[in-house]
């Protein structure tokens, strides 16, 4: 059981558990050994039937220790070997009865909260709150945990993590990483014994049908055996408690609870580092979607031009050829259709107008429709921006040029036919025109 479990990376008793949980027989105490020196031992059973077809499938959870990268590992074991060469296993053996360390006064705090607390039902007093350690202990148990405390500071200094004020209690800290840690007392559990009233308590329940238990399963009380549990990195594979042992204690145990210490740190760098690399790519495809967004919008910014453009040569290409026929009638001295010929004209010098280079530059400036690609910002963006402000589709406009003022301003087909004079001008005519191209014009400089 023991070879089986640390291949699962797990403890002999958490496999043992898991078989009796799946009805999965296990050897015997002491088998192997019987079996390797001819001893007898009971026949090995056959797996039973399961009535519950949940149990078919084991899932051990064991240690992901293995998953680690290689600098939290380096961080550990350097860690580790620093230690063993200032504290030899022999000093460390004589110190864990030493309690001549001064406590800090960063830890007052923790003691008058502990001290001023009122044990619960199962005999244990908690502190907790700002600058206050996390503990739950019994009232014998203070000064042991404080001292603990006071020895795991002076041992953790040297590495570089000191205590440090937080909201939520005190933390050992360096410069860019803070580790939240506890101290908790391992409760005994007992047996309860029912008493002759919870008995027929529960003889009652029987009878009236409930199966509610009468007395409870056990009984919990103070052990004197510490633990310090450190509350990061959850599920990571790291070791976050260390409690008192049969023959060791935490005492003894306080150059691997720093080694585990830098552990954490070291992963919650780690993690910290990853989780900002994977903000900045995120940050850097959010630039690239939104330049490619902003190229499309452009690109079809800019197709909805020249379709506006196209149509208008179409339509001038139509006009020649009605024009055409008409002149050819005009030839045989049989046309009686001036009058349409000279609104084609008229309808053509517009258009002619309407598509000419200067006309087109100027409406697609004050449509803020660029055909020059922009350059791009450091960030990755371009610095002409974003079209979605834009929902009109761009279009082609009259213009009537100020070339003193170097002004260009947009105006009806109306008033450019009258200013061109294609159109008779009548009484009052350019003063509402005026009045109507000052209403809705678009004003822009000839020059860019």
């Amino acid at each position: 059981m023991t070879r089986v479990a640390a291949e699962y990376g797990v403890t002999s008793t958490a496999l043992k558990k898991t078989c009796d949980r799946h009805k999965i027989p296990t050897p015997d105490r002491g088998y192997w050994a019987k079996l390797e020196h001819g001893k007898p031992v009971r026949t090995r059973p056959p797996l039973p039937g399961l009535a519950d077809t949940k149990l078919e499938r084991v899932h051990i959870n064991g240690n992901t220790s293995d998953r680690l990268s290689e600098e939290v590992r380096k961080a550990g074991t350097e860690v580790r070997e620093r230690l063993q060469a200032m504290n030899p296993p022999d000093a460390t053996a004589a110190a864990t009865n030493d309690s001549g360390v001064k406590e800090p006064s960063i830890l007052r705090a923790t003691r008058r909260a502990i001290s001023k607390g009122r044990p619960d039902a199962q005999g244990f007093k908690s502190s907790q709150g700002r600058g206050i350690v996390p503990l739950k202990v019994a009232p014998d148990s203070i000064d042991r945990a404080l001292q603990l405390l006071s020895r795991l500071f002076a041992l953790a200094e040297t590495e570089g993590y000191s205590p440090k004020i937080s909201d939520t209690g005190l933390e050992l800290a360096t410069e860019d990483v803070a580790i939240a840690f506890g101290v908790e007392e391992r409760p005994r559990k007992t047996p309860h014994e029912p008493t002759a009233a919870e008995l027929k308590r529960k003889d009652d329940n029987l009878r009236w049908g409930s199966s509610r238990a009468a007395w409870p399963q056990y009984h919990y009380s103070p052990s004197g055996r510490l633990s310090i549990v450190i509350h990061a990195n959850f599920w990571s594979g790291l070791r976050r408690t260390h409690s008192d042992g049969r023959t060791r204690k935490l005492e003894a145990m306080l150059p691997e609870i720093v080694v585990s210490l830098v552990e954490h740190g070291a992963l919650l760098r780690e993690r910290r580092q990853t989780a900002e690399e994977r903000e900045r790519q995120q940050r850097e495809a959010e630039v690239r979607r939104e330049r490619e967004d902003t190229f499309n919008a452009r690109e079809k910014r800019r197709l909805e031009f020249v379709d506006a453009v196209h149509e208008q040569l179409l339509e001038r290409s139509r006009l020649a050829a009605v024009l055409a026929h008409l002149e050819v009638a005009l030839l045989d001295g049989k046309n009686r259709a001036e009058s349409i010929s000279a609104w084609i004209r008229r309808r053509i010098q517009q258009i002619d107008a309407l598509t000419s280079p200067d006309f087109l530059d100027l409406s697609a400036r004050s449509a803020k429709l660029g055909f020059l690609e922009p350059l791009s910002h450091p960030n990755g963006s371009d610095t002409e921006g974003h079209y979605y402000g834009y929902s009109s589709t761009p279009g082609l406009q009259f213009w009537s040029i100020d070339e003193e003022k170097e002004l260009a301003t947009s105006i009806s087909a109306l008033e450019w036919a009258t200013q061109a004079g294609l159109l008779p001008d009548t009484q009052g005519h350019d003063s509402k025109l005026e009045q109507t191209g000052r209403s809705h014009c678009f004003r822009i400089p000839l020059k860019s």
